[in-house]
């Protein structure tokens, strides 16, 4: 067992109370559910559907074209509505709506895994639609599928105070959990990071997995902060993270034989009507959820809808694949209206640097040199100021606390996909 972290820099936490919630309210049907371009930057994919047909929850709808082993599985049984292309054929949107005379994937409970110190694993996770919970540190990108992390980090801590607490979610699934955990060191000879609270006990730790308990700052949530103080990446040194959800998930598979589509999200922020924990299927759709549970205030005439928190977040019709929560804003004003995740993506203002900025990253990077570099797309300096280590939730902060409008999510992952090309 590691010891505790506590991480002073970084965005504090909103003045707002934290979400003090310990009952999950029941599954919420989501009437939709969809796999977006925003969770799958790039993604050409090959299709296992077309609009119109009927799906159950866990049929492949999709394979990555570049890699064919990497299956996407439905999480909602219905019929699919619509599929949608972005440039070059890669992904923009697939919705699945629901059809009532469809029913969950019956899979078989004696289903063969295979042997697990053989590839059992792997192919299992592959196969049943998995993989794609697994992010890779340098470039936040679903991992081939024949790589080997030299570590892998489950985050089992909350990067913001309205988001499930993962002692709540997991009080009945603990065992789950723990065999999820035992199944990822068959994905690498390193360690396997459990990365939570310092009150919480999420799972049995041993000499392969070990606890790293972190603190502070809503920073001290972020999977780039864990891998940062743990063990650093570089081009020839990859990691894995992924959410704790997924982790029991991958559990409650090898232990039934059935995928489980559902996640505990949080419906929270100033417009909510009643901050609250409910559980619906990955990339619901998030007015049907909603509904109900929205309060206008100071006589606006709508609300703002975010997948995400309201630092790290965007507007969405559907929750992202890698978000637990739903924050519901003030919608702004027609004229007049100024707010740092309103602004336009081109004409940026000046940089000025201030003493927030210098404390925004809980990295070791230099803020405001690595935003010159991200701002001109310099590459070769934003990777020797230390970019490798990012993914856009890193930098959020910077966008929302610059002067000059700049969306440094957006350049960041500019600059990551140059550096990934050069080494392919």
């Amino acid at each position: 067992m590691l010891g505790h972290t506590k991480i002073k820099k970084g965005l504090p936490a909103s003045k707002e109370d934290a979400l003090a919630q310990d009952v999950v309210h029941d599954r919420r049907d989501a009437g939709s559910a969809a796999f977006l371009s925003a969770d799958y930057r790039g993604l050409r994919p090959s299709l296992s559907v077309s609009p119109g047909d009927r799906v159950r929850v866990g049929d492949i709808v999709f394979t990555d074209r570049k890699h064919p082993e990497v299956a996407f599985a439905a999480s909602l049984a219905g019929r699919v509505a619509s599929i949608d292309y972005g440039a070059r054929r890669t992904l923009s949107a697939l919705v699945i709506e629901v059809d009532s005379g469809e029913q969950a994937d019956d899979s078989s409970d004696s289903e063969e895994f295979g042997d697990p110190d053989n590839g059992g694993v792997r192919r299992t996770l592959l196969k049943r639609g998995f993989w794609p919970a697994f992010l890779t540190r340098p470039f936040g990108r679903i991992p081939k599928p024949d790589s080997v992390p030299a570590a892998i980090f489950v985050n089992a801590t909350q990067a913001s105070l309205h988001a499930p607490a993962p002692s709540v979610v997991l009080e009945h699934q603990k065992e789950k959990f723990q065999k999820g955990v035992d199944l990822l060191t068959y994905l690498t000879d390193g360690p396997i990071y459990v990365c939570q609270a310092p009150q919480d006990t999420l799972c049995t730790f041993s000499e392969r997995v070990k606890g790293a308990f972190f603190s502070g700052t809503p920073a001290s949530g972020l999977s780039g902060t864990h891998i940062d103080q743990l063990h650093p990446v570089s081009l020839e040194r990859q990691v894995w993270s992924i959410g704790y959800q997924d982790v029991a998930a991958i559990g409650h598979l090898f232990l039934t034989g059935h995928y489980q589509p559902n996640r505990v999200f949080s419906i929270s922020g100033p417009c909510s009507a009643e901050p609250k924990l409910i559980r619906t299927c990955l990339g619901a759709g998030i007015s049907q959820i909603c509904n109900g549970e929205v309060t206008i205030r100071n006589g606006r005439h709508r609300a703002r809808l975010l997948s995400g928190d309201a630092v790290t977040g965007w507007e969405s019709a559907y929750i992202g694949r890698y978000h637990q929560q739903i924050t519901i804003l003030d919608a702004p004003p027609e004229k007049g209206f100024w707010h740092w995740m309103s602004r336009p993506s081109a004409a940026y203002g000046a940089l000025i640097p201030t003493a927030a900025l210098e404390r925004a990253l809980a990295i070791d990077v230099l803020p405001v040199p690595l935003m010159r570099a991200l701002s001109v797309g310099d590459s070769a300096a934003a990777e020797r100021l230390g970019c490798l280590a990012l993914v856009e939730e890193d930098v959020a902060a910077l966008t929302k606390l610059c002067t000059s409008g700049a969306d440094y999510g957006m350049l960041l992952r500019d600059v990551l996909d140059d550096l990934a090309g050069e080494t392919v």
